[in-house]
């Protein structure tokens, strides 16, 4: 495109704004975002013709949009995606629209204004009268295939089998949403290629009710491939075939009714297009209300609602039949149909003798089936052949919320007094427990090990409840151990019945092999040995913590509110950098692994009503609920116990305590401070995962008083980023209130989001690499002068860089911090590290009292021997400035007789203007003095560091 061919963007704004439309730029990185600081504001109020003369009166922008929604006269987008237009899902829902009697407004939908984006999909707007917009959403999806996956996908599914990869077909965007418009080109879209409008504009887009919207959906909803998860009362699954070859009602309906038969007086049929049947209401009003045939199994789907049967959900023949015949009633429906004529039977003849019941089948797990509600309803008329299982009918479904499917073991009963087992001889019932117990749950953990969930009745508070606890399976096995793990718990068998115990849990177990839900399980929250992550408990993987005081910790890392209101929430932290490194540090817990790093401390201290607690508020609420009555908030009045158990739950997120003025034994922080980077615990928390489980966080801090403070480890400050700068300043009150309030109602969503970001990027190509060039980059741009600034640098990197992302996708919404502003918060002298200060005062003490060990011009004109432990250093006065100097290894025997290290205090010293440094000298605070006739290199402070009087005075 040349010059002359360059569109007028600004020409483009004007036309959009006057048809009521919110204008934004567009990023010129193919990402297809807004290009301003934050764009939450223009989902509310339009932008302005100032705005959009700053943003395209240059002629540098090439990408141009519209913020779908209220904001922009409440337009929606239905967009059909290039892969769509390639495969002709464009064109058949053109002809299906024709075929249901929609032809009129397709057409006025497609013609009213239509744009080509460059991958050859079509964006189509639409103005919604009658109603507020919808919010985006998916119309119609298919998984991909081998060959379409990207190097990425590939990765994904080599490291996580059974991935599945979608591609999405046709989708809308709705209130909140953004879509890129013609005439961008350029560098907007990744291909290089225009936007191109092909019909109409904004002000000849369709005018659509409501119902009329819902019919187009509906529409491309018809094409939607996914495969659908099947419920039993909707689509029961086939049962095992019988060993006397008969038939069951439900199964011969299946094979033998037509869906016309079924649905008449429901839906009519309007197309067919290859084994797929769409099907429209039977009074002919609307278009595409269902389908049928869209795989091998022929279920019913329906889009609509206003039918008996539940929108997005698969019936089977017999399902569908059930519901409109017999109000979903299964036993009726199967009655009935037996009525019928559908099913056979082998009856014996009179007289004969009781068949001995037939072996069950070898249980088959690629297969999976399940007895469904017809086939026991029938099997119901022959359970005298079954023999003695489960003869008083338990309900474990109603008990346990296990599958009705599952089933009692042969030989055993199952009642509300417990579980009992028939007697070799046949003649009577042993106990085994003392109330129901069953195995609910099956768990595999990342490496690889079993664990089992045990379920069972407990009355012992004089109400029945339901108790659940998860156990090795190696512990199920053995009857005492399990006995000895679960007896506190309440578990209703006792040390005599052990053997017992455990051959029922196995005879259950084996009886009901693909009923017993199956699952994943986590052992602690963040990264998990396999590569994946865990943000919260419901994520969908079983979260069983080895620490009764992490439980509760645990299900604090929830979800509440919208990502959307959080994100305004967190806008009012904009003009505070305090409260927005703590953001950073929690979205930065979660870089440590792939980056290499050990766990570290961000402390925020300042006197108190200075937003301190509502900054860390802030910080937990990326992942948690940081309410106070929540646990994630934790308090330093604790035990080292409790606070080891406490980072032992999470590996990659963020871990809060705060108030150290709480804390009752100072030499705890200090321990903690400590052992921290050590990423484990001390040898004595105990557990199921032993004593040294490692953990991986970043300590979120605050107080009164530094942390550092509490500690003289040396070292300490290396380990540490501290400020004392008030998170919210003098005036910050109505913003700390504001953030508070908005992260106490939302919370949970931004850290989730930005680790699926972070996982994207790691399974690229040399991701995880890429990942630590970027982070070195930023270590090396915050190195400095001293030895301290070093080795605080990769900490400050992390947190730079982990805004630095967030603020790229649009999760947080302002700009990153200059890196001036970090630089001012962690530099090697910080103010928080108030151990060079307390080292200092040691110093200053011990030479108050020891004076006479100085060497002065007086001592030498009086011939003074030197003392018995040697001279001390010199007292020297030049131009009335009286000068202290030490001696290194005196200095270093004072300050470790007080548990400080000469090493970690004085590069502080010298940034602090402690100590005299000369250029020439290495290192240059070791500068040489001249006393006694000999010359020695020496700690020489200045009056700021040790004032001192007249040197004759002072001798």
């Amino acid at each position: 495109m040349t010059d002359s061919q360059t569109p007028d963007l600004r020409a483009a704004a004007r036309e959009l704004h006057d048809a009521g439309l919110c204008v934004l730029p567009v990023r010129a990185d193919g990402t297809k975002a807004p290009d301003v600081r934050s764009w939450i504001q223009y989902k509310v109020n339009r932008s302005t013709p100032e705005e959009h003369d700053r943003w395209f009166g240059d002629s540098q922008r090439s990408g141009i949009g519209v913020v779908t929604g209220a904001v922009s006269g409440n337009i929606e987008l239905i967009e059909f995606e290039g892969l769509a237009v390639q495969e002709g899902i464009l064109d058949a829902v053109t002809e299906l629209a024709n075929d249901s009697g929609l032809g009129d407004l397709w057409q006025a939908v497609t013609t009213g204004w239509a744009d080509q984006s460059p991958s050859g999909g079509v964006h189509y707007k639409v103005v919604v009268k009658g109603r507020p917009a919808a919010a985006n959403k998916k119309l119609a999806r298919r998984l991909a295939r081998e060959d379409e996956y990207t190097p990425a996908e590939r990765q994904r599914v080599a490291e996580k089998p059974g991935t599945k990869i979608v591609r999405v077909l046709a989708e809308t965007r709705g209130e909140g949403g953004f879509v890129v418009i013609a005439p961008s080109y350029g560098p907007t879209h990744s291909s290089g290629k225009p936007y191109v409008r092909l019909a109409g504009g904004p002000t000849t887009m369709a005018v659509v009710e409501p119902e009329d919207l819902d019919a187009v959906y509906a529409l491309c909803q018809a094409f939607d491939a996914m495969p659908l998860e099947e419920a039993p009362k909707t689509a029961p699954r086939p049962a095992p075939a019988r060993a006397d070859g008969s038939l069951r009602p439900g199964d011969d309906f299946e094979a033998r009714a037509d869906w016309a038969d079924i649905l008449r007086n429901v839906f009519r049929p309007l197309n067919t297009r290859g084994s797929e049947t769409y099907w429209g209401w039977a009074d002919g009003v609307g278009g595409v209300k269902a389908t049928t045939g869209r795989d091998e199994h022929d279920r019913l789907f329906v889009f609509a609602t206003g039918s008996d049967f539940q929108s997005e959900v698969p019936y089977s023949k017999f399902g569908a039949y059930a519901l409109l015949n017999h109000g979903g009633d299964h036993k009726a429906a199967a009655r009935e149909l037996a009525r019928q004529g559908y099913g056979s039977r082998h009856l014996a003849p009179v007289g004969a003798p009781l068949a001995a019941p037939a072996p069950a089948p070898a249980p088959k797990p690629e297969s999976d089936p399940a007895e469904d509600e017809h086939a026991r309803a029938h099997d119901e008329q022959t359970q005298q052949q079954d023999g003695p299982r489960d003869s008083e009918g338990f309900d474990y479904a109603d008990t346990f919320g296990l599958p009705p499917t599952v089933r009692t073991p042969f030989d055993y009963r199952v009642t509300n007094r417990g579980v009992e087992v028939l007697s070799t001889s046949g003649e009577n019932w042993l106990r085994v427990t003392f109330a129901p117990l069953v195995i609910t749950a099956t768990f595999e953990d990342p490496e690889g090990d079993q664990y089992v969930e045990l379920s069972w009745i407990d009355r012992s508070l004089g109400r029945p409840r339901l108790i659940s606890r998860i156990v090795s399976r190696e512990t199920a096995k053995r009857g005492r151990k399990l006995i000895e793990t679960l007896g506190s718990a309440g578990l209703p068998a006792v040390e005599g019945d052990a053997r017992a115990v455990e051959k029922w849990l196995a005879e259950f177990e084996a009886r009901n092999v693909g009923r017993i839900p199956s699952e994943q399980l986590a052992r602690w929250l963040g990264w998990q040995d396999d590569g994946t992550f865990v943000s919260s408990p419901e994520d969908g993987i079983k979260v069983d913590v080895p620490f009764e005081e992490q439980r509760g910790p645990a299900r604090a890392h929830a979800r509440k509110g919208t990502l959307e209101d959080w994100q305004a929430t967190v806008a009012h932290l904009a003009g505070f950098p305090v409260p927005r490194i703590a953001v950073a540090a929690a979205l930065a817990a979660p870089l440590l692994k792939p980056l290499g790093l050990n766990s570290f401390t961000l402390d925020i201290s300042s006197r108190s009503t200075k937003g301190k607690t509502t900054a860390l508020q802030c910080a937990l609420s990326v992942w948690a609920d940081p309410s106070e009555h929540a646990s994630a908030m934790s308090n330093w009045r604790t035990t080292l116990y409790a606070i080891e158990k406490r980072l032992n739950l999470v590996r990659g997120i963020v871990t809060v305590f705060d108030e150290t003025m709480a804390v009752t034994d100072d030499t705890l922080i200090d321990e903690v401070l400590y052992q921290l980077p050590m990423n484990h615990g001390k040898a004595r928390s105990g557990g199921a995962f032993g004593n040294m489980l490692p953990w991986e966080t970043i300590l979120l801090s605050s107080g009164e008083r530094p942390a550092l403070s509490f500690t003289t480890s040396q070292g300490a400050a290396a380990r540490i980023l501290g400020t004392t700068v008030a998170p919210f300043g003098d005036n910050g009150g109505p913003a700390a209130a504001a953030a508070r309030d908005g992260v106490l109602a939302n919370h949970g969503h931004a850290g989730p989001e930005f680790i699926q970001y972070i996982l994207s990027g790691l399974a690229q190509p040399k991701g995880r690499e890429a990942l630590k060039q970027r982070h070195r980059a930023l270590v090396d741009e915050f190195r400095g002068a001293s030895d301290m600034t070093n080795r605080r640098a990769p900490m400050v990197a992390a947190l730079v860089l982990a805004e630095t992302l967030a603020c790229g996708i649009g999760l947080l919404p302002y700009e990153p911090l200059p890196h001036d502003t970090w630089r001012g918060l962690f530099t090697a002298h910080n103010p928080t590290d108030n151990r060079p200060e307390m080292a200092l005062d040691v110093l200053r003490e011990y030479i108050a009292g020891h004076a006479h060990e100085l060497f002065t011009a007086t001592r030498a004109a009086m011939n003074e021997r030197p003392p018995y432990s040697g001279w001390l250093g010199v007292l020297a006065t030049k131009d009335g400035v009286t000068e202290v100097a030490l001696l290194p290894e005196r200095v270093r025997q004072i300050l470790a007789a007080a548990d400080y290290s000469l090493d970690a205090v004085v590069g502080s010293w010298v940034d602090a203007g402690y100590l005299k440094t000369l250029k020439s000298q290495r290192p240059a605070h070791l500068v040489p003095r001249r006393f006694d006739g000999a010359r020695a290199k020496c700690l020489a402070f200045t009056p700021e560091g040790i004032p001192y009087g007249d040197a004759d005075e002072a001798a």
